[in-house]
């Protein structure tokens, strides 16, 4: 905190006057996913790792290689009430990964085929199912001391948190969006400069702190520590960020680690998600 307090007391107008205007062009709300520290949750919670819900009249989901996979993270719409008509008002929403795969199930070549992660929405639930029913399905579990293909080390419950979140320079349409917000605050035309090019160092840092989009989250605009492996056409279609999962690495508690120090993003298209149709669904990591 006090070396954004640096930046930020180093930093020109000029800079501060377009991250205001960004902000204003860009506001869009987000809610953020928070670790509930020291927590047990059950299968019906929302949560990272553990053993998950499962609805037993389902053939449990497995792998390109016939595997069955383990539950990233699980949430609970019927528990957390998120205020947005896309979202379903209940049932539980998971995101489960490969078991045995170095990448986490990520596909470089077809990102949403959904061959090595799968995405699963549970309309219904049922109350009755224990975890010792799920447990004898024999499913790897992320957080098992054993598992060395996994991006989460601690099953922990998560809370919610409504927030705004703002455009950051990962986003593949931000470097546009910064042009014409340079433009309409300063008369500049700055052609095909980047921000990265036009600003000095500490305005440049001032900027990244203010806009990126880190952290655990549902909805607003993605992180990421390489760039957006969205194209103009596909960023058209997946349009909307569905879930990310950043690495959370608190003192004495490891909870999530993507690589080293990576972030995990799903997306998915807008009216999709309305259908609650999650048969397509971008999935992406990166790290440093």
């Amino acid at each position: 905190m006090a070396e954004k307090k640096n930046y930020e007391a180093k930093a020109s107008d000029k800079v501060k006057q377009i991250v205001v205007a960004i902000k204003e062009k860009t506001a869009m709300t987000t809610y953020e996913l928070t670790i509930i520290e020291n927590s047990q949750p059950d299968i019906f919670d929302s949560k990272f790792g553990g053993v998950p819900y499962w609805d037993m009249t389902k053939e449990y989901p497995k792998d390109s290689q016939g595997n069955k996979m383990m539950l990233l993270a699980q949430i609970n719409f019927t528990k957390a009430v998120l205020e947005d008509e896309r979202l379903p008002k209940q049932g539980i929403l998971q995101f489960f990964i490969a078991s045995e795969d170095d990448v986490y199930g990520m596909d470089f070549n077809e990102p949403d085929s959904q061959e090595n992660f799968r995405i699963v929405f549970h309309e219904n639930i049922d109350m009755t199912v224990t975890k010792e029913q799920v447990q004898a399905l024999e499913i790897p579990v992320a957080t098992d001391e054993d598992n060395e293909y996994t991006p989460v080390f601690k099953e922990a419950a998560v809370e919610f948190h409504k927030t705004t979140a703002y455009m950051g320079p990962e986003d593949i349409s931000f470097e546009e969006v910064f042009r014409q917000t340079v433009k309409e605050q300063t008369g500049e035309d700055i052609g095909d400069l980047g921000y990265h090019k036009y600003l000095y160092a500490n305005d440049r840092h001032y900027l990244y702190d203010e806009l990126a989009g880190t952290g655990h989250r549902i909805f607003g605009y993605p992180f990421f520590t390489q760039y957006d492996p969205r194209d103009g056409e596909t960023a058209k279609y997946y349009d909307t960020l569905l879930f990310q999962m950043d690495s959370d690495m608190k003192e004495g508690q490891d909870y999530v680690l993507w690589g080293d120090c990576g972030v995990a993003n799903f997306f998915i298209n807008s009216e999709m998600l309305k259908k609650k149709d999650f048969s397509k669904v971008m999935y992406n990591w990166d790290c440093c």
